[in-house]
């Protein structure tokens, strides 16, 4: 699938726009509701600056081809390459697996631009298999006030 927009990588420019659409998308959550938001906008953007700058880890934006400044989409994943396979255990109902794996932290689309496709072009040929905001052990539990530490 071909995006409608232009994708690049992300560049220093794009860090502003990125950090501070991934922080508010979490801020009304209910896992960090009770939380200080002076507490939680300093460590959910170091959680997603250290995200951002592990060496695995790629953004990619969607952007205005008219305006490469105006960004309506980007996604964040980390790419790591699979444990290798015990021969022994290929098998032509279970082949060997891809070489590569991903982990998606962050893919999002400004709301006039959603349902385009953008998102999923963002993600196209990376092989994510795990997400790292979606875990039951993030949820605090029910009558737990919830006090995030980000030691992601």
């Amino acid at each position: 699938m071909t995006s409608p927009l232009p994708i690049r990588p992300m560049v220093d420019a794009d860090a502003a726009f990125v950090l501070d659409s991934w922080r508010r998308s979490y801020e009304g959550a209910a896992a960090v509701r009770a939380c200080d938001p002076e507490h939680y906008r300093i460590e959910m953007t170091r959680a997603i600056r250290r995200i951002i700058s592990n060496s695995t880890a790629r953004t990619v934006v969607a952007y205005d081809p008219e305006d490469a400044g105006h960004i309506v989409g980007f996604a964040c994943f980390s790419v790591r390459r699979r444990e290798r396979v015990p021969p022994h255990t290929v098998t032509p109902e279970k082949p060997l697996p891809d070489t590569h794996e991903a982990e998606l932290h962050y893919v999002y689309v400004k709301k006039d631009f959603r349902g385009q496709g953008i998102a999923r072009a963002l993600l196209e040929g990376v092989p994510v298999t795990s997400y790292t905001f979606l875990s039951p052990s993030a949820r605090p539990r029910k009558g737990w006030r919830f006090t995030p530490r980000f030691t992601i």
